[in-house]
């Protein structure tokens, strides 16, 4: 199971908040590194992070970013090259791509769901050979 992006909080709690508790954001965030989010924001969110989502905020966006951890309401959609931390609080509806993802107990998702290294074919399926249905002889 992979480690929570929180596991330093020390660096969870140095990093800035972007849009503050009560403050609203629209449009497009460019991020340069660690971020939190608050507040409300609606819009665009794309860089390098790990970016946090508290549990008292409220995100509708399309995020691009490496590291992402929501614990509080997202919806749209989410591209993340690393991976994604949804926490007990976390509720999330939208579509979500990540080599890794990891959902603790209480957090809530809805919506479609790509995660791990790369889809299987319907070719690498065990049943889905041509063979599979044929009798064995």
């Amino acid at each position: 199971m992979p480690e929570p992006l929180d596991r330093d909080d020390a660096l969870e709690a140095e990093t800035p908040v972007l849009i503050a508790l009560g403050a609203e954001f629209t449009g497009l965030l460019a991020l340069a590194g660690p971020a939190r989010v608050e507040g409300l924001l609606r819009g665009e969110v794309v860089g390098p992070g790990p970016l946090w989502i508290g549990p008292r905020a409220n995100v509708e966006a399309r995020i691009e970013t490496d590291e992402l951890s929501i614990s509080g309401t997202f919806s749209g959609e989410v591209r993340v090259s690393r991976r994604v931390v949804l926490g007990p609080t976390a509720r999330v509806r939208g579509e979500l791509h990540t080599p890794s993802l990891s959902l603790a107990e209480g957090g809530f998702l809805e919506g479609r769901c790509a995660a791990g290294s790369r889809p299987i074919r319907d070719s690498e399926r065990p049943d889905s050979s041509p063979d599979a249905s044929a009798p064995s002889s």
